[in-house]
């Protein structure tokens, strides 16, 4: 069972709650990720094939330099796997911040879809931020 952090921003490690709440992901794939990062995060700085690298690079990046240079990672770890929900809802919540509402929800559906268990954090996501603002 892999567990997946939902916060944009940079973090050395990745917890294993989410305040009172574990995302899982069952594909066998994302898992193996999970536990490889788990073990040795400095592996992930230097493997450019893996979607969990790119979230997370993506993650610093928004945290550190802004929004809008984060979707470049979030892009790239959405092309080398485009059924991994994590880099959706990560991309989903930078294009919310720079208030592309639409595009934001587009990612936010598509991470949904991939993995039901986001749909309460969408959900927030947009009774938070889309609907007030839009």
């Amino acid at each position: 069972m892999a567990v997946i952090i939902l916060s944009a921003g940079c973090m050395d490690y990745m917890p294993a709650l989410v305040g009172d709440r574990i995302i899982t992901d069952d594909n066998v794939t994302h898992q193996k990720w999970q536990s490889e990062y788990l073990e040795d995060p400095d592996k992930f700085k230097t493997n450019p094939e893996n979607p969990l690298e790119w979230t997370v690079k993506g993650m610093c990046i928004a945290a550190t330099h802004g929004h809008e240079e984060a979707l470049e990672y979030y892009n790239i770890a959405i092309e080398l796997d485009s059924e991994y929900a994590f880099p959706y809802y990560e991309k989903a919540f930078s294009l919310i911040i720079l208030q592309r509402y639409d595009e934001g929800e587009e990612c936010l559906d598509r991470a949904v879809e991939i993995n039901p268990q986001y749909e309460p954090f969408a959900k927030r996501i947009r009774s938070e931020f889309i609907r007030e603002e839009s």
